[in-house]
């Protein structure tokens, strides 16, 4: 026997290659349904074996299972078992018969083999699928939460930045956010002190066009020059040159945003359920025909006539109330200083941006001065020209004009700052300080809204290991029970064939 060649069957053609040796029937499924049916009955009352309960878990059941499960059961039955060597046991007679229909016609083969192609070929890949599904599901999981993390950290890094650029820390936004207003006295001051450095600039600069255009600085300069010379006064005092006897400015504005908006909510006026009953009003309406009285309101074209004749068109009256200057420039006689000529000159936008126009063409200016004082063509001409200049011109050099134009640039800069132009904003409009909040609120929710979706990732991948940990048991009870089932057709194959060796090929060995 052991000179002979073992039988190689494939899997994918063990079915046919047991039929044609006629070792079963070719309708054997028609045999197997009313097997299946007394399993499914039988398998409803067992005793308590662990092996049975092993047996029973994966896989359907077939006959090498019940040939099992007979084995146990006399162990378990031994008690029914009668002087003739039969058993009484409703169990032993289910199972028996079980297993003699089984074996009749050998249909148990058929059923044996269909089993081992149909797991090979479909169950065993599908369950190795849902696998590969639920790790490329993980993955996806864990880019997700890591797209969300980088969205995390750059979220906060603009919080961050923007703090940073409005000069907060962050930790209470809301009252960092109502303090920034009060810092424009500071921020006035040192525009100031910078505009005052510039004072020697500034009256080269003058005495260079009163010299050479005959007119002077202030006419081109006026915010510069009023800045220097007399600091952040009203708009009033630039405008009229007098200082105002009494400031009359708008009410200052009050934010409400953050905490303050809150209560601004919650003591909002409940005014109740007006319930009112519309049976209970009475209306009197005139009948048809009848006019409805008015009342008498005293009102009639020789009351016109007389009121309009009353009126005081004097318009000399008024001339006092107005002092009109030389200059053009209108004055009101109680020195009180209102609406736009109440603020300074610093908190005003249109005298801000002619300051702003002022230093830029003041660093014009000596940009253009110093590059003709580099420039040594026609210094002949020049120096003859510049004999009656004022000492201030005559003595000024490269040094000096380069010193200006960095004052001047670094003014300019102060104004260009992040800071210093969130400031101005916030001045101009109010509502612009709310919006800031808004914006800050926005990004906090966006942080909050991620961090939610973290945790359903993380959520969704501990679902997806117990997943895929469950299909991998299955999997592996499955692969275990399909080498068992080939183990026992390659040894009943063998019996048939007087001990010759079967080997079953193809993907079943790869498992």
């Amino acid at each position: 026997m052991e000179n002979q060649l073992p039988i190689d069957i494939h899997l994918t053609k063990l079915l046919d290659w047991i039929i044609d040796r006629r070792q079963c029937p070719r309708d054997w499924q028609k045999s197997v349904i009313p097997v299946r049916n007394k399993i499914n009955h039988a398998i409803q009352d067992m005793p308590e074996h662990p092996e049975i309960t092993s047996l029973l878990s994966g896989s359907s059941i077939h006959y090498f299972n019940c040939l099992k499960i007979v084995e146990i059961l006399k162990e378990t039955e031994k008690e029914s078992k009668n002087i003739f060597g039969m058993y009484s046991s409703q169990r032993m007679k289910d199972w028996n018969s079980i297993v003699g229909q089984y074996q009749k016609e050998n249909i148990y083969l058929g059923e044996a083999a269909s089993i081992l192609q149909r797991n090979v070929a479909y169950e065993i890949p599908a369950l190795k699928k849902q696998i590969n599904k639920c790790q490329q599901q993980q993955k996806e999981s864990d880019d997700k939460f890591s797209s969300l993390e980088k969205s995390i950290n750059e979220v906060n890094y603009q919080i961050k930045q923007n703090c940073s650029e409005l000069g907060i820390k962050g930790e209470n936004i809301a009252k960092e956010l109502k303090q920034l207003p009060e810092e424009l006295v500071n921020t006035f001051i040192q525009i100031v002190d910078k505009c005052s450095a510039l004072k020697n600039t500034f009256e080269f600069y003058n005495d260079y066009i009163e010299y050479f255009f005959k007119r002077k600085a202030i006419d081109s300069m006026p915010i510069l020059a009023h800045l220097i010379n007399k600091g952040n006064t009203t708009v009033f005092e630039w405008r009229t040159g007098i200082e105002p006897k009494i400031i009359e400015k708008p009410d200052p504005f009050t934010f409400n945003f953050g905490d303050d908006e809150q209560k601004v909510q919650e003591d909002t006026i409940d005014f109740g359920d007006l319930d009112i009953d519309s049976s209970n009003v009475q209306l009197d309406i005139p009948a048809d025909g009848e006019e409805i009285d008015w009342g008498d309101f005293g009102v009639s074209v020789e009351n016109i006539e007389e009121n309009f004749q009353s009126i005081d068109f004097d318009i000399e009256s008024l001339k006092n109330e107005i002092v009109v200057e030389n200059s053009g420039v209108y004055i009101p006689s109680d020195g009180i200083a209102k609406e736009t000529d109440a603020y300074l000159v610093l908190e005003w936008t249109e005298t801000r941006n002619m300051l702003l126009n002022d230093l830029t063409k003041l660093e014009t200016f000596l940009k253009q001065k110093l590059n003709e004082m580099k420039s040594d063509s026609d210094s002949l001409v020049i120096s003859t020209i510049m004999q009656d200049a004022p000492k201030t011109v005559q003595s000024c050099t490269e040094k000096d004009l380069s010193k200006s134009i960095e004052l001047t640039r670094d003014v300019l800069n102060f104004f260009k700052s992040k800071k210093i132009e969130q400031l101005f904003r916030i001045n101009d409009s109010p509502n612009y300080l709310k919006r800031i909040y808004d914006q800050f609120v926005n990004k906090r929710k966006s942080i909050e809204r991620f961090i939610n979706n973290q945790e359903l990732m993380k959520q969704r991948q501990k679902e997806l290991i117990v997943e895929e940990n469950c299909i991998r048991e299955k999997l592996d009870l499955i692969i275990k029970k399909t080498k068992e089932l080939q183990t026992f057709m390659c040894k009943d194959l063998s019996k048939r064939y007087n001990g010759v060796r079967i080997n079953l090929m193809g993907e079943i060995n790869l498992l």
